[in-house]
C-alpha cells in the first residue's frame, strides 16, 4: 500500500482510489473502448469489400488508404460484447462512404463517413483514340491510376478492349470505359464480300455485295454477284460472311 503526504498529513492511496478522487481507467485492463472497436471493424469491412471488387474486376494490383471519420459521441457507448454489425457495401468500395454501425448487445447504432483512396493497375491508351479506330496492342499500356466514384464502368482487362472499335475519343492515360468502345464494323454498305455457305456435306463460297453494314452476328442483306439475289447473311470476319440453314 502506498501513502501519499497532502498538508502534512498522509493518507492511504486505496481510500483515494476507493472514494473515487483519483482518475481511474475507464476501460478495464484488456477491453477495447468503443471507438476503437469501430475504427478496427469498419477499417477490415472496408479491406475485404475492396478485396471482393478486385477480385470481380480481376485487378492485378492495387492501393489503398481508408481514413475514417468516427462520430465524436461514439466515445460514449459501451464497447460492443459482440461482433458489430456492419451495413453490407452499396456502390462502389471506394471514394467517400457511409456505413450503418451497430451493437445488438449494447443497443447502439451510429454512422461512420470514411474516404477511401484507391489507385488500380488498369490498361490505359497511350495516345488519343479517336472514333472508329480499332485498339490494338499496341494502343496500350498498363499504369497504376487512382479512382473516383464516377469510375464504375471502367474497363480493368484488355480482353474487353483489344479489337473493340472506339464509339467515344479515349484519352491518353485515362480510363477506359465501356461507353468508350464498341464491337467494331466487320462489313459496311457497299463492300464486297465472300459469301461463304457451309453444311456438314458441303462447303461452297461466291462473291457478293453488302446491302447493309454489320457486325459480328449481325443479319444483313447480301447481293450475290453472280445470281443478283438477295440473301440475308451474318458477318464472321472483315469481308465475310455466312449463310444459315
Amino acid at each position: 500500500m502506498k501513502t501519499l503526504f497532502m498538508n502534512g498529513k498522509a493518507f492511504s492511496l486505496t481510500l483515494f482510489l476507493s472514494i473515487g478522487l483519483l482518475p481511474l481507467n475507464v476501460q478495464a485492463k484488456g477491453q477495447i473502448a468503443a471507438t476503437d472497436q469501430i475504427s478496427q471493424q469498419m477499417t477490415s469491412a472496408l479491406t475485404a469489400e475492396i478485396s471482393q471488387w478486385q477480385q470481380s474486376q480481376q485487378i492485378k494490383k492495387i492501393s489503398k488508404k481508408i481514413s475514417l471519420q468516427v462520430p465524436s459521441n461514439a466515445g460514449k457507448f459501451k464497447a460492443c460484447s459482440t461482433k458489430l454489425a456492419i451495413d453490407s457495401a452499396k456502390g462502389l468500395p471506394f471514394g467517400r462512404v457511409q456505413r450503418k454501425v451497430s451493437c445488438t448487445s449494447e443497443g447502439w447504432s451510429l454512422y461512420v463517413r470514411a474516404k477511401v483512396a484507391l489507385s488500380a493497375y488498369i490498361p490505359v491508351a497511350n495516345k488519343t483514340l479517336d472514333r472508329d479506330d480499332i485498339v490494338t496492342a499496341e494502343n496500350l499500356q498498363w499504369k497504376m491510376l487512382p479512382l473516383t466514384a464516377s469510375d464504375q464502368d471502367i474497363i480493368t482487362d484488355d480482353k474487353h478492349i483489344l479489337g473493340q472499335a472506339v464509339a467515344r475519343k479515349i484519352r491518353k492515360n485515362k480510363p477506359i470505359r465501356t461507353q468508350n468502345l464498341s464491337i467494331p464494323l466487320l462489313v459496311n454498305i457497299g463492300d464486297q464480300v465472300i459469301i461463304e455457305a457451309v453444311s456438314n456435306t458441303f462447303y461452297a463460297n461466291m462473291i457478293g455485295i453488302a446491302m447493309d453494314a454489320g457486325k459480328k452476328g449481325e443479319a444483313i442483306r447480301v447481293k450475290n454477284s453472280s445470281s443478283g439475289k438477295i440473301i440475308t447473311a451474318y458477318p464472321i470476319a472483315k469481308g465475310r460472311v455466312e449463310t444459315r440453314f
